[in-house]
């Protein structure tokens, strides 16, 4: 709490009652139309409804309350003359009690302005908390999208389409069951004599590709998933057997999709 000067007026319902005080000092000045006998019964009437309720909920004994009184903070009381008469003759609660009541509802005040402070740093930290969660889930789901599930059986459409990505400048011919297995035999052992091919690469029972002398690899041939491996390994071996007659380098591979 600063030290900082701080007046406040005071309204009991709908009645004018004026004054102000500051910490430290008390003063309470009467409007100009009311008269004391209608200052003093509205007092009255306020003091003895705020001493029913503070006297119903603390229920301390003398020693404690004696305690709590000594426990204050020094506070100056600064009264007028017709003030301090009323204190003394007609009020029920002295000034030192007004001053207690606001006392504790200063100190309640403050304390609940450092509990909002306390909950604002908790609150801070959970926040920051769950932004690094969301940042490693993020991060995390990131990664899971760059791995295949294992053992996953990818489409035709699926390889066809890495094919063509990973071999953009190739062209990609398709072999299905309806390619018997001497048609596609002839079929690639032609195109490794028309492109002059240096080397054949079988790649699992997914695909073989022809590297010619300039390093070019223009064509793959691509078996789907519907042909018989049994079929295809008898492919593979009419044309590693070309390879080995006409001096071509033959190689296998484990598949890349």
């Amino acid at each position: 709490m600063t030290n900082q000067k701080r007046t406040k007026k005071f309204e009991f319902g709908n009645e004018r009652f004026g004054g102000s005080y500051t910490p430290g000092d008390f003063e309470i000045n009467f409007p100009e139309d009311m008269s004391r006998e209608e200052f003093g019964r509205i007092f009255h009437e306020k003091m003895l409804a705020l001493h029913k309720k503070y006297s119903d909920d603390d229920e301390e004994d003398v020693s404690t309350h004696k305690s709590k009184r000594e426990n204050l903070k020094p506070l100056s009381i600064r009264v007028k003359p017709h003030t301090k008469e009323f204190f003394k003759n007609h009020s029920i609660l002295s000034a030192r009690d007004v001053l207690e009541m606001y006392e504790e509802f200063n100190n309640g005040s403050e304390a609940f302005i450092n509990s909002l402070l306390e909950e604002e740093k908790q609150l801070e930290s959970e926040l920051a908390e769950i932004q690094e969660k969301l940042h490693n889930a993020k991060l995390f789901k990131e990664k899971l999208g760059d791995l295949e599930p294992e053992n996953e059986v990818l489409t035709d459409e699926d390889k066809l389409l890495k094919l063509k990505q990973q071999y953009e400048r190739s062209e990609v011919i398709e072999f299905g069951n309806e390619t018997s297995i001497g048609k596609a035999q002839n079929e690639i052992i032609q195109h490794i004599q028309m492109y002059n091919t240096l080397k054949v690469d079988a790649y699992g029972n997914d695909y073989i590709i022809l590297t010619v002398y300039t390093n070019a690899q223009p064509v793959v041939f691509y078996f789907k998933n519907e042909c018989a491996d049994d079929d295809i390994s008898e492919i593979w071996s009419r044309v590693k057997e070309f390879c080995a007659e006409s001096d071509i380098e033959f190689n296998e591979f484990e598949s890349h999709i």
